[in-house]
């Protein structure tokens, strides 16, 4: 019997310790508003990487275009310095997606963060969805609360709230 339990033991501690390394997951956030006004007017707005000046604490940009995979540096008011890409500028289709090509903790409590931005035609108003994924702050085993999946999660939410009460101000939400 001993013959049985001893191998049986050892794989499971092994399989228990391989569930333990792997690691966290991806995590992702999912935010929307529906503005009064038209689809056209809000992406003249959003619908360039070279420009967010509709975004309040962005002091400059210095981007290299705005067709996939051209970059920009977003300086904040702050002193916060963003590295960026651009994922994907779709404007038949009213979307665009960028991610930060390095994380800055101090920007938003998460790392890989990527954001993919839709504005779609809702009764002749503009309903904008904010999508975030990402990984948690601190990638390792047993993260401090304060860069754990929540805290991650409610940093992303707030990063896409503080957006979304931007086009709020600029156009109103629709009733």
């Amino acid at each position: 019997m001993k013959k049985i339990l001893i191998p049986l033991a050892a794989c499971l501690a092994l399989i228990a310790g391989m569930a333990q390394a792997h690691g966290p997951s991806r995590l992702k956030t999912d935010q929307s508003v529906t503005l009064n006004a038209p689809v056209d007017e809000v992406w003249a707005v959003i619908g360039s990487f070279e420009d967010m000046d509709w975004l309040p604490g962005v002091a400059s940009i210095e981007a290299t275009g705005n067709e996939k995979g051209a970059t920009r540096t977003r300086n904040m008011e702050d002193g916060v310095v963003l590295q960026e890409e651009l994922l994907k500028l779709d404007p038949e289709k009213h979307a665009i997606s960028t991610r930060l090509t390095e994380d800055n903790l101090d920007y938003v409590a998460a790392t890989n963060y990527a954001q993919h931005i839709t504005i779609a035609d809702q009764d002749g108003k503009a309903l904008v969805q904010i999508k975030g994924a990402f990984y948690r702050a601190f990638p390792q085993n047993d993260p401090p609360a304060d860069q754990n999946d929540e805290a991650s999660t409610a940093s992303v939410e707030a990063l896409h709230q503080d957006a979304i009460n931007a086009l709020i101000e600029r156009f109103g939400v629709a009733e």
